[in-house]
């Protein structure tokens, strides 16, 4: 077998040495990745809930939905109660102007009944006086003991008006049995007149049922 020549050695030599360096400088080196990088860390290794924590979340967010169901509840009930309250405020203070104005218009015929006969007696004072009769005593007391009963119940419901006249009316009376005993019977007549105009404008103002307010007239 020939021998070969030394340049012929060196050169093989150098084929062989260069290709792993030839492999190595065609490579491109891998990067490496951290095992608990998000990108590349696998799904089956992600910790996933246990059961008892699945229950424990929706156990606590069922609680918080009862107690804002309770909360509510709670609202809706108190609502109810004021309205049911306010409700019966209302019914109570119509019961009650309802019996006020019962009342009230009870006390007016009775104050137009009692100004009425007030007048029938007034009238049968002056009659008398006018048929020379003096003895108007007791008519007059009549008149008075009407007068008091209407003026009691002008008082309670507030007239002023019908208040006033009857007021002046008692005051005339309380002047004629002085008139008739010194024989100024002219006098005594015109006042009893005078009171009965009195009477009978107190009286109209009863007879309207708007009398029944408290408003005074």
């Amino acid at each position: 077998m020939p021998e070969r020549s030394p340049v012929n050695r060196f050169v093989g030599m150098n084929a062989w040495l260069a290709l792993p360096l030839t492999l190595l400088l065609g490579q491109t080196p891998a990067t490496d990745t951290p095992a608990d990088s998000p990108d590349t860390q696998d799904p089956a290794l992600v910790r996933q809930p246990s059961e008892e924590e699945v229950r424990a979340a929706q156990e606590l967010e069922l609680q918080e939905l009862r107690l804002e169901v309770a909360t509510l509840r709670a609202q809706l009930l108190a609502q109810q109660e004021e309205e049911q309250s306010r409700l019966q405020s209302l019914e109570q203070q119509q019961e009650t102007q309802q019996a006020r104005a019962t009342e009230l218009e009870q006390l007016r015929q009775e104050r137009v009944a009692s100004l009425a006969r007030a007048y029938e007696w007034l009238i049968s004072a002056d009659q008398q006086l006018e048929s020379g009769e003096q003895s108007i005593g007791p008519a007059l007391v009549s008149a008075r003991q009407e007068l008091s009963t209407a003026l009691s119940i002008a008082d309670e419901t507030g007239r002023g008006q019908t208040v006033r006249l009857i007021q002046s009316a008692l005051a005339r009376l309380s002047t004629v049995d002085e008139d008739v005993a010194q024989r100024n019977l002219y006098v005594a007549r015109r006042q009893l007149q005078a009171a009965g105009f009195e009477l009978h404008e107190a009286w109209r103002l009863s007879i309207n049922r708007q009398d029944t307010t408290l408003v005074n007239q």
